[in-house]
């Protein structure tokens, strides 16, 4: 009685609401165009958009409460940027990250601090200390071995005192004797590419030291930008600024590589990725729904008229997420792409029934209010399921998606209003002989006999559907069995954006891997046991604490270090060489050349004659340059030849002499700006644990973070933040989808007359679950984190078919029993066309993430729709069946 009563009142409101739109529609619309436009002020004025990532999971999570007592133990380990600098020698990667550095730490608009140790003159004064005993003998032989050509050189460090010097040599001395081979390749090379118009400075540096391959072509420092997080692309900017001053700094033109990537830099890539993604979806889904519902209705006034409600309902409903909010968030932002997808869904239920009511009635007004009053209930009662299926987001620990669930779930409520308010207003302006000629062209087609019988297929042949769906959902659960879930986001970016290509990258080199742990200990013991513990896992490459940065054997170090300075005399004092050449420059390359060409005369025999006659090319063909030159440019070409060839050697000189003044160094020694980071100021240590295997497979991430975190269980980092995000969002929506099933089961129960109409619309749902995690598994598309989101949509859809095909079967049932030649099966076809055709355009967005949920939605509401215009049918058609014989038994 109670509930009839209840019933009985939403009736008579809706009634009520009807009366005044239809009778009073210009009022209405202007109206609602009136507060419309206002909502709209009010949000523009109120709503910005928090993209910070750490506000999409709830902060009284265990793990997330590690992270901020790191934070605050260390506060410069914050989301940074990583710069990564690649050139052709060590030289000139370290002269190019401290160029960049210096300008950057300038820059106090846009950036915090600039982290770049290498700069800093402590590690140029003991950086000799920190190789390895027989690195270092190597070194030292070497530096000894030059000591006569360095002590020449800086005497006079230009290019006439080079060559001069270099002349006098090969003259006097085999090639062999004195090991010029990698001096005359490197200046060949130098010179080669001066005739071709670039710039590759002669590393002295690396002839020196011997080179450090990669290692020493590679230089990476952090970059801390002031982010604002108000904007759609925090950051943006920031990289802008960065890719300036190398531009500035003529990276490019001297063969230097610059790369950003880290945290800041992957969630601008990963945004511009999906904000390309949602304004495809967008786009797609007003122009999918548009043209489908042209086939569909057949009318463009009744197109536009659902069109109108459309964007009007989305105005409101995002003002009332800067009402109720006042912030969009990484994942809320899409709720558009789901309104337009879900409440095109209203307009189409009550435009063909309402096309059908006036193909009954002659007076339109008449059918509108038949078609509001039939599809009114099931309307009700569908945006009730899916609201709720919305709002059991809320509960969950993923806060990002608790806020689209509030947005969305309201907006359904909206979506029902504005189409019950707007429609009728609309269709009531709309003239008899347009709506008679709007059902003469909806009837206009013939029927098909094929189609018929398709049609009649789910009631023909109720039992073979039965046992169908049967069989498919004991394979699917078979099936669903080899699902995976990809716990890696980095898998969802996409991967041609230079921040992930990079990330990659560094992920291979496990001296520079980003993907390491961190552990704090109170004492200095604590740190050292614990070290001792975590060095002896398998999945461990290296352990660091503070200690590390103390060079090891420092008094046998110092001893060779002391024996270099008695070699060299003490400093080596460096005169300015002039580089001003003018046209006499011919004249040195001429000299030069001579010598070098008498010199391959002399000893053809050794071995690095052919690098030599290299160089001696190289010089021929710098002087058949220079004779096509006019004196201005000649002497620039020399003057730029001389600065590539000699240029570094004053500065190569100058770090020689800095690193000949090594002493012994202590923990106090160290620079602040690197002890800060291993060592807070309330005495806090920091331990840094580095995988020993590359962290991009989910299972090696995965037994890392497992075995670091039964020794220190409070270890944090990006694999503990990956790993454990990804576990409360699967967590959060199995909670969600949950609570969606129990809670739309009691509303069904408490909503529908009959109880058996409650386990009807549950299982064609149920089918489509199990089949849609199958299909998954056949099209090798795995679960993650951002297209899980996309079950309970999926479910959510089903329900409201549902619904409208039992509540049309039980109200308004078809003279030949054929549920789907109804009108209301034609809407849930055409509701799944426009859901597929606007969330559909995802699976071709550049975000892999977004790209999968477009996947999934698509198999999901596919898998959906066949469950209700299949299994429904022919589950109506049996029970009827058992009813009518069950009569026939008792009369």
């Amino acid at each position: 009685m109670l509930k009839r009563g209840i019933k009985a009142k939403l009736h008579r409101l809706l009634e009520m609401w009807l009366e005044f739109a239809s009778s009073r529609p210009i009022l209405v619309l202007v109206l609602v165009l009136v507060t419309a436009t206002l909502a709209l002020t009010y949000t523009l004025g109120h709503l910005r958009i928090n993209t910070y990532p750490g506000n999409m999971i709830s902060d009284a999570l265990p793990w997330r409460q590690d992270k901020l007592a790191f934070e605050r133990a260390f506060p410069d380990f914050r989301d940074s940027l990583v710069l990564v600098i690649d050139a052709p020698s060590a030289d000139v990667a370290g002269d190019a990250a401290d160029e960049l550095a210096d300008l950057l730490e300038t820059d106090n608009q846009h950036f915090e601090w600039v982290f770049h140790p290498a700069k800093d003159p402590f590690f140029r004064r003991e950086g000799l200390l920190y190789l390895k005993v027989p690195e270092l003998e190597s070194r030292i032989s070497k530096l000894s071995m030059m000591q006569p050509f360095v002590a020449d050189v800086s005497r006079d460090p230009s290019l006439s005192g080079t060559f001069g010097i270099l002349g006098r040599a090969l003259r006097q001395q085999h090639m062999e004797e004195l090991d010029l081979g990698p001096l005359l390749l490197a200046m060949s090379q130098t010179m080669e590419a001066a005739v071709e118009g670039r710039h590759l400075p002669l590393a002295w540096g690396d002839l020196l030291s011997e080179g450090d391959g990669l290692e020493g072509r590679r230089v990476l420092f952090e970059v801390m930008p002031k982010l604002e997080f108000s904007s759609l692309a925090p950051g943006e900017e920031m990289l802008g600024v960065i890719r300036e001053a190398g531009r500035r700094l003529e990276f490019e033109r001297r063969g230097i590589q610059l790369r950003i990537t880290g945290a800041v830099a992957l969630s601008i890539d990963e945004l511009q990725s999906a904000s390309i993604g949602a304004q495809m979806a967008s786009l797609g889904s007003f122009v999918g729904v548009a043209a489908v519902m042209m086939i569909g209705l057949r009318s463009l006034r009744l197109v536009l008229a659902v069109q109108a409600g459309l964007v009007l309902g989305l105005i409101f409903t995002a003002a009332f997420a800067a009402l109720a909010l006042g912030q969009l968030n990484l994942i809320s932002v899409a709720f558009s792409v789901m309104y337009i997808g879900i409440g095109a869904d209203y307009g189409i239920y009550l435009c063909l029934r309402y096309r059908e009511f006036c193909g009954l009635h002659t007076n339109p007004h008449l059918a509108l209010r038949r078609a509001v009053r039939h599809v009114g209930g099931s309307l009700e009662i569908g945006t009730l399921t899916t609201a709720v299926g919305f709002f059991c987001f809320i509960p969950t620990s993923y806060r990002g998606v608790a806020e689209l669930g509030i947005i969305s779930g309201v907006g359904m409520f909206i979506s029902l209003g504005v189409t019950l308010l707007v429609l009728p207003a609309i269709l009531s302006l709309f003239r008899p002989q347009q709506v008679r000629k709007t059902q003469r062209k909806a009837s206009s087609f013939p029927p098909l006999m094929w189609l018929n019988s398709v049609l009649s297929l789910p009631v023909v042949h109720a039992r073979k559907v039965l046992l169908v769906a049967l069989g498919l959902s004991i394979l699917s659960l078979l099936v669903i069995q080899e699902s995976h879930f990809d716990l890696n986001p980095l898998n969802l970016q996409d991967p041609s954006r230079e921040s992930v290509s990079t990330f990659r990258e560094l992920l291979k080199d496990e001296r520079n891997s980003p993907w390491a742990l961190s552990v704090l200990a109170s004492s200095e013991k604590e740190a050292l046991d614990l070290k001792s513990r975590l060095s002896s896992l398998p999945v461990v490459g290296k352990v660091i604490t503070l200690h590390d940065f103390l060079p090891p054997d420092q008094e046998t170090k110092l001893e060779m270090v002391d024996e270099l300075s008695i070699v060299y005399g003490g400093a080596v004092a460096v005169v300015s060489g002039d580089e001003h050449l003018s046209m006499n420059g011919k004249a040195v390359l001429r000299n030069f050349l001579s010598d070098l060409s008498g010199s391959i005369a002399r000893h053809p025999e050794m071995g690095d004659v052919t690098v030599a006659t290299r160089l001696e090319l190289a010089i021929a063909s710098a002087l058949f340059r220079l004779q096509n030159l006019s004196d201005k440019d000649g002497e620039h070409f020399l003057s730029t030849l001389a600065q590539d060839l000699v240029g570094g050697l004053p500065y190569t000189i100058e770090r020689l002499n800095d690193a000949m003044m090594a002493s012994k160094v202590g923990i106090d020694d160290l620079p602040e700006p690197l002890s800060r980071r291993w060592l807070s100021p309330e005495k806090t240590w920091r331990i840094e644990v580095r995988p020993s295997e590359n962290l991009d497979d989910p299972s090696r991430l995965e037994a890392f973070v497992t075995s670091v975190r039964a020794i220190a269980p409070h270890a944090t980092g990006t694999p503990v933040l990956f790993l454990e995000s990804s576990s409360a969002v699967v967590q959060a929506f199995m909670e969600a989808f949950g609570y969606a099933i129990l809670a739309i089961t009691l509303v069904l129960t408490l909503s529908m007359t009959r109880k058996i109409d409650v386990v009807l619309v549950l299982l064609p749902l149920l089918l489509a679950s199990v089949l849609t995690g199958a299909l998954m598994v056949v099209f090798d598309v795995r679960f993650n984190f951002a297209n899980i989101i996309a079950l309970p949509l999926v479910f959510g859809m089903g329900v409201d078919n549902c619904i409208h095909m039992v509540h049309r079967y039980r109200t308004a049932p078809p003279q030949d029993g054929v549920l789907l030649k109804t009108s209301t099966a034609l809407a849930v076809l055409l509701s799944a066309m426009t859901n597929i055709s606007g969330f559909g355009n995802l699976a071709v967005s550049p975000h892999k993430g977004m790209a999968s949920m477009g996947v999934l939605l698509t198999i999901g509401i596919l898998a959906t729709l066949v469950s209700s215009v299949m299994l429904l049918p022919a589950l109506l058609k049996i029970l009827d069946s058992a009813r009518i014989n069950g009569k026939k038994n008792i009369g």
